[in-house]
């Protein structure tokens, strides 16, 4: 297991990026509320993951969201947002990351 809290930093910055247009699109008018729930879960996971620097983890919970099968990605794709698709290789590089 790795414990690195500035490089959980570095991950978790990606994954708000995502999540934080995720929760922009559900809250405008006539956006898509169905994205709310899912963005949030995965904020608040790897939030708390990042706290204890347990990128080993994080990088699990990434794959997970990723696997999930929900249309949270292709949502966010169609109205040209970040998703977790498209960063998952600057996810990926800062995980790999040597110090």
């Amino acid at each position: 297991m790795i414990y690195d809290r500035e490089k959980a930093t570095r991950m978790l910055k990606v994954a708000l990026e995502v999540t934080a247009g995720a929760l922009d699109l559900a809250a405008r008018p006539g956006g898509e509320p169905s994205l709310r729930l899912p963005a949030m879960q995965v904020e608040k996971t790897l939030r708390t993951l990042a706290a204890k620097g347990d990128v080993d983890a994080m990088y699990g919970e990434y794959l997970r969201a990723l696997n999930d099968g929900n249309a949270f990605g292709q949502v966010l794709e169609r109205v040209h947002q970040k998703s977790l698709e498209s960063e998952f290789y600057r996810f990926v590089k800062l995980y790999w990351e040597r110090d």
